[in-house]
């Protein structure tokens, strides 16, 4: 009988057994002989694992355009940090370790405050408040968690301070008006103890600010110029239009330049020319200030602030009120407002027309014996376009005053 199968026995010495069969055929066993691939198939391995190499190259290259910008961006802050400061100047702790930049120039009586846009550090003054010194003293401040300020402190613990010490616990919401005004008496009567009365002069929320705290403290001031102030029924007129355009638009605007800032793009678009700076209309500023505002504009903190100051208008607006119902600004309080033709010549009729009307509402219900002054040609750029036509009605205020003291001291 022929043999089917063939086994080899291993030598002495070895454990394994090596076996080789043949198969019959019908013998519905499967054939365990390697398939042998042909040259179209070897390609399309070799192409296969070419793509993948190359996706995973990509990736890769994603991950670190993702990752760098970041780094790339902070490391560059901590560095500008350190020389972008004004050398005029310093942060005056108001309470909780919280600290506000303040910088004031001038000698003579009263203390002209000027208090800056929504959104917007001291740098907007910088064509304004040297020229101002010259006749009187003048400070500039950031408003908390703008340029160089401290965001708000929150007190945790549980038990409440004792008044004075401004460390109530959680006593005003941050970003609203009642706290801007609790920080700023602070900073200026207990921190740096500035002379009295003050005049302020305040631009947007700025104004707001500053007629907040003339209400709250009538007794120290002397003046209020109230340049392009936001009223608190802007968003009631004419349908609801700015309440529209502050939260469809400018709140998103801000919000999107906070990620950019926060990824490293607001750099990149800073350094190619597709991003400018809040001062780029400005004649004359130095190149620090420049810097300075380029240097904001890449920092996710500050931008922050500029989103939340937008973000809790309503809630200014709210306290505004109610702080207006309890007490008005007194009549021997100087008034003047100042605008311009337009609020801004670039937006739509329509929302200039609006806030024209809430301008006009103001002076009407609440200031009917205010000044008037409208600049020609001039728009909510007009403080650091034309700083001028900011200098002149502060420099008559401040004289006015200084002629009633001399006089009362002659007496």
């Amino acid at each position: 009988m022929s043999e089917a199968r063939k086994r080899t026995v291993p030598e002495k010495g070895k454990s394994s057994l090596t076996v080789a069969e043949d198969k019959h055929p019908g013998d519905p066993r499967p054939d365990k002989r390697p398939v042998r691939k042909t040259h179209v198939d070897q390609i399309k391995e070799s192409q296969s694992r070419g793509f993948m190499k190359h996706v995973a190259t990509a990736a890769k290259i994603l991950v670190a355009m993702l990752l760098i910008p970041p780094f790339l961006n902070y490391a560059a802050l901590q560095r500008e940090i350190t020389h972008l400061k004004p050398e005029i100047g310093e942060l005056y702790d108001i309470g909780w370790g919280q600290k506000l930049f303040l910088a004031c120039q001038g000698k003579d009586p009263p203390t002209v405050v000027l208090d800056a846009p929504t959104g917007m550090t001291s740098d907007a003054w910088t064509m304004v408040w040297t020229k101002l010194a010259i006749y009187s003293r003048v400070c500039v401040y950031d408003r908390a968690g703008l340029g160089f300020s401290d965001r708000p402190h929150q007190n945790h613990t549980d038990a409440d301070g004792k008044e004075g010490q401004s460390n109530y616990k959680n006593k005003w919401t941050p970003y609203t008006v009642e706290r801007m005004v609790d920080d700023l008496q602070h900073l200026l009567t207990k921190s740096s103890q500035q002379p009295k009365p003050f005049v302020f002069v305040g631009a947007e929320l700025g104004a707001l600010v500053s007629q907040f705290y003339a209400q709250l403290y009538p007794s120290d001031v002397a003046g209020l110029i109230l340049i392009n102030p936001i009223t608190d029924d802007l968003f009631d007129l004419d349908s609801g239009i700015w309440r529209h355009h502050w939260f469809g638009h400018i709140v998103p605007s801000y919000q999107t330049l906070q990620l950019g800032a926060a990824i490293g793009l607001a750099r990149l678009a800073i350094m190619f020319g597709l991003l400018q700076h809040p001062l780029h209309m400005a004649k004359g500023i130095s190149e620090d200030v420049e810097k300075r505002q380029k240097h904001l504009l890449c920092h996710p903190r500050h931008l922050s602030t500029v989103v939340d100051e937008h973000y809790f208008i309503n809630e200014s607006f709210a306290q505004f009120r109610i702080a207006r119902l309890m007490r008005t600004v007194p009549e021997n309080v100087t008034v003047t407002f100042l605008s311009g033709n337009y609020y801004d010549e670039q937006m739509p009729s329509a929302l200039n027309k609006a806030w024209a009307k809430a301008e006009q509402s103001l002076m009407n219900k609440i200031y009917p014996r205010a000044q008037h002054i409208v600049v020609n040609g001039g728009d909510r750029h007009l403080i650091y376009k034309t700083p001028y036509s900011v200098i002149e009605p502060v420099q008559k205020v401040v004289k006015q005053w200084q002629t009633r003291h001399r006089t009362s001291q002659e007496r």
